[in-house]
């Protein structure tokens, strides 16, 4: 006898509805099915009442007709074949016979479809009914136009069961779904529950959607579970010899044959693993979590996994594994140590690359490893190690310098100076920190002794900005007020300003808050120089590098000693004499800017007078964040951001409403202690670097110290002796210094950033502080094309042949280059490189290539009618064979404009189509 099917609530409303559409109101529904049932007797169906009665025999059939007139519907289970049921009882049936548990129609109706795709389920009753058993109680999306098809069927199954639910299903979004342990657990309760042979139906739709990786992806959720996917493809992409860390950690044959036997083992036995299946995995597991957001689970198991395959040695190779950091910062440590002293720092770029191209590595980030940010720091160091040592002769070049060169060197080395865990590293930086620190305090004595012969007395010396005409060298320009129909209108208001002097800042430090400003705020702040002083981005403070001189004499305009009263008095003094307007109180000290109201950002008296641009064109604000930190905590490794004082994201956001110019400067700078033994104090004086000095005493001026004499030397008799050394200091110990002649007290920051488009009234250019090129010298510099058009590579030399002689087919030499960057005496490739668009695309997808190199890749493809190799296009670019996929992506963001695919590559070659650049970038044949 067959197995009859068992009826389920699905079935049941399936049945009733067909009964109605049939114009029966109510009656019995006998159905030929198994006289099981597990539900509620009574139910009700669309309004109306439904009880099921289970009948082993023809006498319970004639036992539950008796009720049909107590609900509207009764529906009799019965096993009784058509022949035992007698006619009197049939008659008593809507349908006058049994009927049949059919699930198709039921199937069908379910998704509001009228026909099905041929061998739908593979035409399965039972996993028909499992999924009408599955989503009876769900909101079924309707199948697209009246067709159930299975990929329409699974993807509304795998939505309502466990929160599968991608645009498009590729192994990349399924990777991804695979990371959430919500729903992952889902489909672990659903697989002990389903049907058997829907579970199978639905991972062969999984091995079919999801192409080449489709069978290993499914064999493994088979064995294991989906929450394997990732960890398993993490380990995959470990044994991809074509990665771009394979070169740095190989691994013996062996080793790769054993991990990659265990790791089928893992996926299933019946599944071989390809290269291709491998990369292909790894790459997807490894863009799985790339985000920010990773369950921890997901790479705990993947590192469990490595312990498990035996794959610790190929561990290195992974961009994503907590575990790989190390061995690359080994090998990174390794490379560095051997790169001191010599002039070929390849090893040590590439190993340094592998470090950066790791997950966790977030160098820039205050987060980021301390060995990633040790490291960056002392290979910056030797980079500029490796650069010219030329000095300034004047002291404006040495405060040009300083601002785009020696302030960044100061930066690093307050990096390198926290320490490494790695002692390779640790050592190696140690050594290049002393090589760095013995150039820079030679720097120190140079500018130290300029300072004394020309910084000491007023001049009108060209390119230089003394500190005590900042106000009207850079604020009163930009209080200029907006043109006119005819230039600038009478009695137009005044451009407003907002001037914040951050109290002991150095250079270094404004490096590190400016490019925190631009980050943050971007593309809201740009920071500016005045066109016609470009210079104008380093002051000179007054000496001794102390704030009682030198901020009252940048606030006062004029060289002048003085606490707050004085700043005050100064400060409306030059407004007054600059005709400014001046109403109520327009400079604010720590006091001030700490007298916050609950609740709020600014204190409202601040506030108040940075609304009021009318009244108060310029508006001064002391920060005093640098200077306390001096004196209660380390300096040393601190990165500097807007967020590091208590008041400047607030006076940014403030300034930003009504439009203020921002001139963020300081009033000196500082120099750290370190806290070695050559630290030591030197005798007791009233300020940390400098002394007094009496006629008799001229002679006590050591090497490490400075005389220094004049009207700019505000100390009573217009003398003094600044300690020059970072290690002199003349009072007792605390976390910083300033009073001093080194180049981190002297030289002082003047940045200007301007909150939307750059007002043209103002004189302003945009004009964002560049780190030096060795800060990343590992990419190629930035080169321009518009007068230097890039070479051709040597084209090779093809023997002579006759003058051709007119045929019916005449073919094209096919030495000959089809797509002929040049045409007509012109350079194609120039004419695109000095385009607009081309510039555009350049500035918004800046991709770190040269553009001369990119315009010898053009040339290449073009002479390769259109493909060339993948090492090929490494070696023109300048870049490792390996990270050569990644560079082509980051051009073809460049080229390919509007959606216009014409750079790209397979796997193996990268491909031009010359033909759609040149059209895109209007560059006429």
């Amino acid at each position: 006898m067959p197995v009859l099917p068992t009826a389920d609530i699905a079935s049941i409303r399936s049945l009733v509805a067909s009964s109605k559409q049939s114009r029966h109101k109510k009656g019995v529904i006998a159905v030929s099915a198994a006289p099981e049932w597990d539900n509620d007797a009574d139910l009700t169906i669309d309004g109306q009442t439904v009880r099921v009665r289970t009948a082993p025999s023809v006498l319970a059939i004639r036992d539950a007709l008796t009720e049909r007139s107590h609900v509207d519907w009764v529906v009799i289970l019965t096993d009784r074949t058509p022949a035992e049921i007698p006619v009197g009882v049939l008659e008593h049936l809507v349908a006058g016979r049994l009927s049949n548990l059919d699930p198709w129609p039921v199937l069908r109706q379910l998704f509001g479809a009228a026909r099905q795709e041929f061998d739908l389920l593979s035409l399965d009753n039972g996993c028909a009914r499992a999924v009408v058993r599955e989503l009876h109680t769900g909101h079924i999306a309707p199948a697209p136009d009246g067709v159930l098809t299975t990929d329409h069927l699974f993807t509304v199954l795998a939505r309502e069961k466990f929160g599968l639910d991608p645009i498009e299903l590729t192994p990349h979004s399924f990777a991804l779904w695979s990371t959430d342990p919500v729903s992952t657990h889902r489909f672990d309760v659903w697989r002990t529950s389903v049907d058997s042979a829907l579970f199978d139906q639905f991972l062969r739709w999984i091995s079919r959607t999801l192409g080449p990786l489709g069978a290993p992806l499914a064999q493994l959720i088979r064995k294991s579970s989906p929450s394997d996917i990732v960890p398993v493809g993490l380990v995959a992409a470990l044994l991809n010899n074509r990665a771009s860390a394979s070169a740095a950690f190989p691994a013996p044959f062996e080793k790769s044959i054993r991990v990659r036997t265990l790791l089928e083992v893992v996926v299933g036995d019946s599944i071989h693993l390809s290269e291709s299946h491998l990369a292909t995995w790894g790459n997807t597991a490894t863009l799985a979590v790339s985000g920010s957001a990773v369950p921890t689970a997901t790479i705990r198991r993947a590192e469990a996994l490595v312990d498990e395959l035996q794959a610790s040695a190929l561990v290195g190779r992974s961009d994503v594994l907590p575990s790989a950091l190390r061995p690359r910062i080994e090998r990174f440590a390794d490379a560095l140590n051997k790169a001191i002293g010599s002039t070929d720092h390849r090893d040590v770029e590439n190993a340094w690359a592998n470090v950066l191209a790791h997950r966790s590595a977030g160098l820039g980030h205050t987060d980021a490893p301390r060995d990633v940010r040790v490291g960056g720091a002392a290979l910056r160091l030797l980079r500029h190690l490796a650069t010219s040592d030329d000095d300034p002769q004047t002291l404006p070049a040495w405060l040009a310098a300083y601002r785009s060169d020696l302030s960044w060197v100061d930066g690093a080395v307050n990096v390198a100076f926290t320490g490494a865990d790695n002692t390779v590293l640790a050592a190696a930086t140690h050594r290049i920190v002393e090589a760095v620190r013995i150039r820079r305090a030679r720097a120190d004595q140079l500018f130290a002794r300029l300072v004394a012969s020309n910084g000491v007395h007023k001049s009108d010396m060209a390119g230089l900005l003394w500190i005590e005409d900042l106000l009207d060298r850079v604020v009163k320009p930009l209080t200029v007020p907006p043109h006119g129909a005819t230039g600038h209108s009478a009695g137009a208001s005044s451009s407003p300003v907002l001037l914040v002097i951050c109290d002991g800042m150095s250079a270094s430090v404004a490096n590190d808050v400016v490019s925190d400003a631009l980050r943050r705020y971007r593309p809201q702040w740009q920071e500016c120089e005045l066109e016609d002083a470009p210079w104008a981005r380093a002051a000179l403070a007054v000496l001794p590098t102390v704030t009682t001189f030198s901020r009252c004499s940048l606030l006062s305009g004029a060289l002048t000693a003085g606490t707050q009263g004085e700043e005050r008095s100064g400060f409306t003094s030059w407004l007054h004499r600059r005709g400014l307007a001046a109403s109520g109180k327009i400079l604010f000290h720590k006091a001030d800017m700490d007298a916050v109201s609950r609740g709020h950002a600014l204190a409202t008296e601040v506030r108040a007078a940075l609304e009021d641009t009318e009244r108060r064109p310029v508006v001064a604000c002391v920060l005093n964040d640098i200077d306390d930190s001096l004196d209660r905590s380390d300096p040393i490794g601190t990165t500097w951001s807007t967020s590091s004082f208590k008041h400047l994201d607030a006076l940014l956001a403030a300034a930003a409403v009504v439009g203020r110019t921002v001139v963020l400067t300081s009033d000196h700078g500082h120099v750290v202690e370190r806290r070695e033994q050559p630290s030591v104090q030197r005798g007791t004086r009233e300020s940390a670097r400098y002394r007094s000095v009496s006629d008799a005493d001229l002679t006590s001026v050591q090497a490490d110290e400075i005389l220094v004499q004049g009207e700019r030397v505000l100390t009573d008799r217009n003398r003094a002796v600044l300690a020059v050394d970072e290690h002199v200091r003349y009072t007792g110990l605390k976390a910083g210094y300033h009073g001093g002649a080194a180049l981190s007290e002297a030289v002082i920051p003047v940045s200007i950033l301007v909150n939307g488009a750059v007002p043209q009234h103002l004189g302003l250019v945009e004009s964002p502080s560049a780190a030096p090129v060795w800060w990343d010298a590992a990419r190629p510099a930035i080169t321009t094309v518009d007068t230097a058009p890039p070479v051709r590579p040597p084209s090779k030399k093809h023997t002579a042949r006759p003058a051709p002689t007119d045929t019916l087919f005449d073919v094209a030499d096919p030495a000959t280059p089809i797509h002929s960057a040049v045409a007509g005496g012109r350079d194609r490739i120039a004419e695109l490189l000095a385009s607009p668009l081309f510039a555009q695309q350049y500035a918004t997808f800046p991709p770190r290539i040269a553009k001369q190199q990119i315009g010898l890749l053009l040339i290449a493809l073009i002479e390769g009618n259109g493909r060339i190799t993948l090492p090929q296009a490494a070696s023109i670019l300048g870049v490792q064979p390996g990270r050569a996929r990644r560079a082509i992506a980051a051009l073809s963001q460049v080229l390919n404009a509007d959606g216009v695919i014409a750079l790209s590559d397979n796997g193996t070659e990268v491909e031009l189509s010359a033909d759609l650049m040149f059209e895109q970038y209007g560059v006429a044949p």
